[in-house]
């Protein structure tokens, strides 16, 4: 099951080749739209999203799923300039770390940089399973990457992934421009688990009252542990009829492991929902599927950002799903968001 579940991202890449045409899916009548509707009244899924949604589903249940071929791989992954993969060091902590240089322009120093971390549910995930996703990134950012490989629970648990993140964004503050970026200009970014850990890392760079990252990119944040019922998690997370990317099983296996035995709930390192937030966080930029179990937790962490003064823009893409950038080939929704980055932290 654990295999299923990574592999399952990297299985669509090559599945979109020869998967069906999606038009099948379009809801031209009333039948063909309750094919996309959801237990949440006047919600749908897009038809593209619908499409994921069966095959991950269908992988989730397939034990015999395999990781696709490198080669497979590789028709996704945007070229390069320059990629590296190595170590940085800070605080008596090696973490690994790969960066991207997507442009002739990135490779001329004091460029704005991006740290990414990746989503997995503290338990899964790493760089190399998120390259596709972060090369192009990168390349419609134009910007360079630095892509962490945080370690994982339960054999790390909490605070070891926020440590390793803190670490990595204190080095390039301090060592960035060797790497040609503009230290002025870091923000940080993640998806799921990796949203967490980004906006964490701003709460914790404010309690030790170090400068904030210039940007954070909140890509469908896991922002809080405590279990609430929001409506989103009524619909797309108990609905025993679809199963929407995340489980129930899963977000609580995931949770108990990352948290072990020393994490609290209402740690605001772990639920950054339920921390005291205040006006001099970093400017958040806010990524959110509509048919996605921890839509309404964004909702309200962007409105209590808000609230606290910082700057936020929440963007919510109506018919998409949990980890939806991550199928940036086939859904259109998710180039389209990472236009929004773009644009967000300005084109380089």
């Amino acid at each position: 099951m654990k295999k299923a579940f990574i592999s399952v991202f990297l299985l669509l890449l090559f599945l979109s080749c020869y998967t069906e045409n999606p038009e099948k899916y379009v809801p031209k009548t009333d039948r063909k739209k309750e094919k996309c509707a959801t237990a949440e009244p006047g919600t749908y899924l897009k038809p593209a999203a619908l499409m994921v949604l069966k095959r991950i589903n269908q992988a989730m249940k397939d034990s015999t799923v395999k990781e696709p071929a490198p080669w497979l791989q590789s028709i996704f992954t945007a070229p390069q300039k320059k990629l590296i993969d190595t170590l940085l060091f800070f605080n008596d902590l090696e973490v690994p770390v790969r960066i991207y240089y997507p442009t002739k322009r990135s490779l001329q120093g004091q460029q704005p940089a991006i740290l990414f971390f990746h989503g997995g549910g503290f338990v899964l995930g790493s760089v190399e399973q998120y390259h596709v996703l972060v090369s192009k990134l990168a390349r419609v950012t134009g910007q360079i990457i630095v892509s962490v490989d945080y370690r994982l629970a339960p054999e790390h648990p909490f605070p070891a992934a926020v440590n390793d993140c803190f670490a990595v964004f204190q080095w390039m503050q301090q060592n960035g421009s060797q790497l040609g970026a503009d230290t002025a200009r870091i923000s940080v970014a993640g998806d799921s688990a990796g949203g967490n850990l980004a906006t964490v890392l701003t709460l914790v760079c404010r309690d030790k009252q170090i400068p904030q990252p210039y940007r954070q990119v909140l890509f469908y944040p896991a922002v809080t542990f405590v279990e609430r019922e929001y409506p989103s998690v009524t619909y797309f997370l108990k609905d025993p009829e679809r199963r929407y990317v995340l489980s129930e099983g899963f977000l609580r296996r995931a949770r108990s492991a990352y948290k072990g035995s020393k994490g609290s709930d209402l740690d605001p390192y772990l639920s950054p929902l339920e921390a005291e937030l205040s006006g001099d966080l970093a400017p958040a930029l806010i990524i959110a599927a509509e048919c996605d179990p921890l839509r309404d937790s964004e909702r309200e962490y962007a409105e209590k950002l808000e609230a606290a003064g910082v700057r936020v823009e929440y963007l919510e893409y109506s018919g998409m799903i949990h980890a939806f950038m991550s199928f940036h080939m086939i859904l259109g929704e998710a180039m389209d968001a990472m236009k929004a980055v773009r644009e967000y932290l300005g084109e380089n």
